[in-house]
């Protein structure tokens, strides 16, 4: 028989209402470096509790095994099922803070991973989130990757073809589209 054990180290940070999250972090293996992964918004997820994005994250950054964890950050900080840009203005959707989080998972991550998935192609205010985010993020150009299933690139972790797996691609090409 073998017993394996091991410890994974929690971290979720919140405003003070607890209705904004700027930073979601699991850590693994201090011996191996961390993947940051920026999404779209955060869901439920807090220190404790993982909901299926942040599952399937974990579980694919693992399978990778060239990182000791993953520290997610997202376009918008409301922590909320989906988005509502009919009801809310963007201050409302993303406190100011997220921002400096977002460069804070850049910074020591040795990967950052672009996962807001193809939202922005469809949804004018997401494309201009997603290019505030990528001007904050062009000191760590080098450390950008796309997720893709390897027929289609820039994908969202939910998406069906990369649950088990994903191959990481370099983003240049797609952020120019």
């Amino acid at each position: 028989m073998i017993a394996e054990k091991d410890t994974i180290r929690c971290e979720a940070v919140f405003n003070d209402a607890h209705t904004h999250r700027y930073l979601w972090k699991r850590m693994w293996d201090k011996n191996k470096p961390l993947a940051a992964i920026i999404m779209l918004n955060p869901c439920q997820a807090d220190n404790i509790i993982a909901d299926t994005t942040t599952s399937l994250v974990v579980n694919n950054i693992a399978r990778l095994e060239n990182y000791g964890g993953v520290v997610v950050v997202n376009l918008y900080s409301l922590l909320t099922p989906k988005l509502s840009f009919r009801w809310n203005d963007d201050a409302s959707l993303n406190d100011a803070e997220n921002d400096d989080y977002i460069v804070k998972a850049a910074e020591m991550c040795s990967t950052v991973i672009l996962a807001w998935g193809k939202t922005a192609e469809s949804n004018r205010r997401i494309a201009l989130r997603a290019k505030a985010v990528l001007e904050l993020l062009s000191p760590y150009e080098e450390k950008l990757r796309i997720i893709s299933d390897g027929i289609r690139e820039g994908l969202h972790p939910l998406t069906p073809s990369l649950r088990r797996v994903w191959q990481l691609k370099d983003c240049r090409a797609w952020i120019q589209k």
